[in-house]
């Protein structure tokens, strides 16, 4: 070999690869045969069952419809009375109904009672003493039969009454057959939908071999006793694996053509294009490594975005991962809550519903009376509170709360909920404080008046509601920092002079020395629905949205909330809001006058009796406002939708006031609003609803009402407005 020329090792080269290579072809071939034989077997065995199921199907409706009628109560009482006229307006009409071909009925004594044929017909020779005695015992049978006009399909079952379906609870009371021929109309219709051509074979038929690729499948009918009936052969032709067979030639053919004129371009290229990327992914796939994904998605063609999905796929796998342990914390919490909330609804409502029978009691003294009432007024105002926090929550969820900002004196908010608390704290013999960290005349800032209201709300209320002895102090302090600190950080920052340059934020606090908070639950509570997942505090009332609601709108006013507790000892809430305090003291008359609807003591002050029109689809609150309005109004006309409402204007022009229901069926609230301002520009609506939603005023006040008032109705508020349009 050593001595053996240039040329001489190149044709050697050259035949050793030519001889590899058809040891590759023939290998192919081989392969590619075998891969033919497995597709035909694969083919025949699918269409075997393609074949078996619509057999099956097609029979489907026969024994069904053998099922439904063999358990009816009329059936069985006519079979020992034999009254012709029912069997063929109730058992003759089977046939042209659902196109079967014969129909027969046999008592318990195997006497024919009555029988019917489509197109003449015969059922002559379909039913022996033997069959009867087989399906005697069996209850259900069905099985193939030869005539004269070929192979007919029989389902039979024994006939019960309708308490017994199964036919296991009684004996039978007669025997119902059906018969479906098999005849070329039937065979042309199952041709259509299996694709394939159907030959009927004789008895003394041989099955032959068909066309060359071509699938064909021998399906027997049986009779009763196992015997063949029928034979068909199903024919589909199988086109698809001729073309399989001659690509697999051509194929061939091109392949060698290629690998003699390409091999070394070939490898060359596959090297570089294949091999290299497919170490890449499996190195990958072993590691993970970022690095080595980059490199994939630097490479050509297809593996640059096979590396773009194994980049995706990392990352979503990851983002799934954190989905799943959310949706995990979100499923459970949710759990806790519906558990919670049913809880908290069906307590106040035990009061509402259990007190309001009392009071149906006769004998009641007045203070009996009294007092049930109050605990209802209760029981609703803790039902209210729930409902109301569930709808904040959903608000805040759906980004329909804003901030609106007003100029407000921190100092008469603490004011007044020191105020409203201090008679709850009292009953309860807790020492009530609160402490203010601006002057009179320097506590007014820039702040949604209305959410610091709420945020000093829901902690004072938890604090009352965990503290059973001791003391609760709440307030403010100025502190200038450039984030939330805690109690000890704020006292070692305002020593610091880099606070100079900080801004201003009012730093508020609700101490109370109740039952505490644990270590690995002080981060928890202010998820949504939480207290539900706190064995601890069960015995409380709440949904355990308080403190998620308060961080809500915190966050909103861009300011933090944290807690400092120990479990038994008390606990302390602070919380943020950024502000602008005024450099110069600004005067105390100067403070701005929130006009507020104060509840009114009496009408007696109206310049007239007013005609009133209640626009109201429920009873029980249309009951309610005429019962309200009542002893100030010279008449009220009551209506259930808009259109009647409009209407009512249009009769009565001298109508003082409208009551206007915003959800009505037909025409609604509002549309029946802009309708009446179209003729009647001065009479005063006020618009009622259940919804709580904030745009539900501005919606109000754009349809053309004066006023709005929610549900559930305040009596006071309501005599408010009125006093503030007619009592001038």
């Amino acid at each position: 070999m050593k001595n053996t020329g240039i040329y001489a090792r190149l044709l050697l080269t050259l035949a050793l690869i030519g001889v590899i290579f058809l040891l590759i072809m023939a290998t192919i071939y081989f392969i590619a045969n075998k891969q033919e034989k497995l597709m035909v077997d694969s083919s025949k065995v699918q269409f075997n069952n393609e074949v078996k199921s619509l057999v099956s199907l097609k029979s489907a409706n026969l024994k069904q419809l053998v099922y439904d009628y063999s358990y009816w109560d009329d059936f069985v009482k006519n079979i020992s009375i034999g009254n012709k006229d029912w069997y063929i307006e109730n058992i003759s009409s089977i046939l042209k109904s659902y196109r079967f071909d014969y129909v027969c009925v046999y008592d318990t004594n195997f006497k024919l009672v009555h029988e019917a044929g489509l197109d003449g017909f015969v059922g002559i020779g379909l039913v022996s003493s033997d069959i009867l005695a087989k399906v005697k015992v069996a209850r259900f049978l069905d099985y193939f039969q030869a005539t004269p006009e070929g192979a007919v399909a029989i389902s039979c079952a024994t006939v019960h009454p309708s308490n017994d379906p199964s036919h296991t609870l009684s004996k039978p009371s007669g025997y119902l057959f059906l018969a479906k021929k098999w005849d070329k109309t039937l065979l042309d219709e199952l041709s259509v939908i299996c694709g394939a051509k159907i030959i009927p074979l004789r008895p003394s038929d041989t099955v032959v071999n068909q066309a060359p690729y071509t699938i064909s499948i021998l399906h027997e009918l049986k009779a009763w006793d196992g015997k063949n009936v029928a034979r068909f052969i199903f024919v589909r032709s199988a086109n698809s694996l001729r073309l399989y067979h001659d690509m697999s030639v051509k194929m061939a053919l091109i392949l060698l053509v290629l690998f003699l004129a390409s091999g070394f371009i070939f490898r060359t290229a596959i090297r570089k294009w294949i091999v290299k990327p497919l170490l890449l992914v499996t190195d990958i796939l072993k590691t993970e490594d970022p690095g080595q994904i980059a490199k994939l998605q630097h490479s050509s063609g297809e593996f640059r975005d096979i590396g773009k999905l194994f980049g995706n796929f990392f990352r979503q796998r990851d983002e799934l991962i954190l989905a799943k342990e959310k949706a995990e914390e979100s499923d459970k919490l949710k759990t806790a809550f519906l558990s919670n909330i049913s809880h908290e609804i069906r307590t106040p409502m035990n009061g509402i519903l259990g007190f309001t029978e009392l009071l149906k009691s006769p004998g009641l003294t007045g203070s009996e009376q009294q007092k049930y009432i109050d605990i209802i007024k209760i029981s609703g105002d803790r039902m209210l509170n729930i409902i109301n926090d569930i709808m904040d929550i959903s608000k805040i969820e759906a980004g329909l709360i804003g901030i609106n900002n007003t100029v407000s004196d921190i100092n008469d908010q603490t004011a007044f909920i020191y105020s409203f608390f201090k008679p709850q704290a009292q009953d309860k013999g807790l020492a009530f404080t609160y402490k203010n960290g601006l002057s009179a005349n320097r506590a007014f800032i820039n702040t949604d008046h209305e959410k610091i209201y709420a945020i000093l709300t829901n902690l004072v209320k938890n604090a009352i509601k965990f503290s059973e002895s001791g003391s609760i102090e709440f307030g403010y302090e100025l502190v200038q920092t450039r984030h939330a600190l805690s109690q000890t950080e704020t006292r070692r920052a305002l020593s610091q002079s880099e606070t100079r340059r900080a801004l201003s934020v009012l730093q508020f606090y609700v101490r109370d020395t109740g039952i505490g908070i644990p270590a690995d639950r002080q981060k928890a509570i202010f998820q949504r629905f939480v207290q539900a997942d706190i064995g601890d505090t069960r015995a409380f009332q709440g949904a355990g949205l308080g403190l998620s609601i308060s961080e809500a709108y915190i966050e909103m006013l861009g300011g933090n909330i944290w807690v400092e507790s120990e479990e038994g000892k008390g606990t302390t809430f602070y919380f943020t809001i950024p502000c602008q305090i005024p450099k110069a003291e600004i005067p105390v008359e100067e403070k701005p006058v929130e006009v507020k609807i104060v509840p009114v003591a009496g009408m007696e002050n109206l310049p007239k009796r007013l005609k009133i029109l209640v626009a109201e689809d429920d009873f029980t609150s249309g009951f309610l406002i005429s019962l309200i309005l009542k002893d100030f109004a010279e008449q009220i006309i009551e209506v259930t939708n808009g259109t009647a409402a409009v209407e009512a204007c249009r009769q009565n022009p001298d109508i003082d006031l409208i009551m206007m229901d915003v959800k009505m069926p037909g025409l609604d609230g509002y549309l029946a609003t802009k309708e009446i301002r179209q003729f009647n520009k001065n009479v005063v609506i006020i618009a009622q609803t259940a919804y709580a939603l904030v745009h539900e005023r501005e919606k109000a006040t754009e349809a053309g009402c004066n006023d709005y008032i929610s549900k559930p109705l305040s009596v006071d508020l309501m005599m408010g407005l009125i006093k503030k349009y007619f009592d001038k």
